[in-house]
């Protein structure tokens, strides 16, 4: 029998943070549309994005995280990432890492926050460090992030929003950084891979319903249990 518990108490004031809350990785979820086009006409919420606030609810019930297995595949990603800041720095000097030992949480509002994986002024970096084949393909990619991966996109434009927000600038002022890096490549100058996601407007105006609508639903279900 396993002794790895599917459901643990989160440890430590950035878990603790993001328990309960809609993060930048998961955001996307609250941005699906309704099956049908009455639904959408009349602003409902999609069943993949009550599905994800009722994940939250449960967080909330019962104060415990769904157990994150670290494949071989994340531990890569974990191992790989301070190598790509590193070569990041060349450019930017003065970029702020966030790493596993010095994560953050910049809080949206009471329920909802992101975790850039590192910022320098006003540009907010998502780092990922995939196989060789995924990195290839976002060397060919030209810059499209939201046609090649949709939910990194969704997760930098919540990043910049959440960031923005602890700057107190407008989140149209900032910049996402989308970065992908395999030291696997036999050329050097192919080892990493990036780009500028600008923020876009339709969802930064979007954000704020979005959010106030999913914190709402939360608490109808909340509310059903508290004595």
């Amino acid at each position: 029998m396993s002794n790895i518990e599917p459901y643990i108490y989160p440890e430590g004031k950035w878990m603790q943070m993001r328990a309960g809350s809609f993060t930048s990785s998961q955001i996307g979820k609250l941005f699906t549309s309704p099956k049908t086009k009455l639904a959408k006409d009349n602003g409902e919420l999609s069943e993949t994005a009550k599905s994800y606030i009722f994940d939250k609810a449960a967080e909330l019930l019962t104060g415990t995280i769904r157990n994150t297995y670290t494949t071989p595949e994340m531990q890569w990603g974990l191992d790989q990432e301070p190598y790509a800041i590193e070569m990041i720095k060349e450019t930017y000097p003065n970029i702020e890492y966030y790493g596993t030992e010095n994560p953050k949480f910049f809080s949206y509002s009471d329920f909802s926050g992101g975790s850039p994986d590192a910022v320098c002024d006003n540009i907010v970096f998502e780092v990922k460090c995939p196989n060789p084949r995924t990195h290839i393909e976002y060397l060919l990619c030209e810059g499209d992030l939201q046609a090649m991966n949709k939910d990194y996109w969704f997760q930098i434009q919540m990043n910049i929003a959440c960031v923005a927000k602890d700057k107190g600038i407008n989140p149209m002022d900032m910049t996402g950084m989308f970065v992908s890096y395999c030291p696997l490549m036999i050329e050097p100058k192919l080892r990493i891979c990036k780009f500028e996601v600008e923020p876009n407007e339709s969802f930064q105006e979007l954000l704020p319903f979005t959010i106030k609508q999913a914190e709402a639903y939360l608490r109808t279900i909340i509310d059903k249990f508290e004595l």
